[in-house]
């Protein structure tokens, strides 16, 4: 009886999702090919999609966006340079998670598009909203105007909020207050202001670095009071 014999050689398997990190993904455009399923920024469909695309014989007819960078830790993190091609570019960006061998394929997991400028820089322009919170009258014609800031996953960050009068009886100089990412809470004084005289301001945020501007409230009414309100005259302190 004949008898096969297997030869004695040992077969390497690549493991590109071993250890615990994330996997990055990049490609010209503003849909990422992951497998068979084409993901597209939410931003533009105001919710997550994802759209099966198969071409003869169930095979995709698009290829897929290639990985540009991993890493196993949740204690590394990525550095990455981006190429000539992407100069002057609309860029899709994916993060995905990885653990055990296995990829999160099951749903885009942070997706974001990218307008990169000839130079290198992100010209996405904020994207973040704000809300307006109060407008306290303090003395000297101060007004201090607060407000909530939500910031988005994409494009960039302000660095600054800038008080700007657009009517009243005077000129002010523009005010401003630094913001750090992550902040919800923003406080701006204005500059002394006429008293019992009304104003028009708005809040503009502003990114130093690449000379980004949103005007993110508009047409806040503030009255000064010269000589602020009354300080209180008495008042009790309750337990709850």
């Amino acid at each position: 009886m004949a008898q096969r014999v297997r030869p004695d050689r040992t077969a390497f398997n690549a493991r590109p999702f071993d250890g615990d990190g994330v996997s990055v993904y990049a490609t010209i455009g503003e849909a990422v090919q992951y497998r068979q399923l084409r993901c597209y920024n939410g931003r533009r469909a105001g919710k997550r999609r994802r759209i099966t695309i198969k071409g003869s014989a169930g095979q995709p007819f698009v290829r897929k966006t290639s990985r540009i960078d991993s890493v196993a830790s949740p204690d590394d993190s990525l550095v990455w340079t981006i190429p000539a091609a992407y100069l002057g570019q609309t860029v899709t960006f994916d993060v995905r998670r990885f653990a055990d061998d296995v990829e999160n394929d099951s749903d885009n997991y942070r997706a974001a598009t990218v307008a990169i400028s000839a130079g290198g820089d992100d010209e996405t322009g904020i994207l973040g909203t704000a809300t307006p919170l109060s407008l306290e009258v303090r003395a000297g014609g101060i007004v201090r105007i607060r407000l909530a800031y939500e910031e988005s996953r994409e494009g960039v960050q302000p660095t600054v909020f800038r008080a700007m009068r657009t009517a009243g009886p005077s000129s002010p100089s523009s005010t401003t207050a630094s913001y750090s990412p992550g902040q919800r809470l923003v406080e701006i004084d204005t500059a002394a202001l006429l008293d019992s005289s009304p104003y028009t301001f708005k809040v503009r945020a502003e990114n130093a670095l690449g000379s980004v501007t949103l005007d993110v409230l508009t047409g806040i009414t503030v009255e000064a009071d010269a000589t602020g309100p009354d300080a209180p005259s008495s008042g009790s302190a309750e337990a709850i």
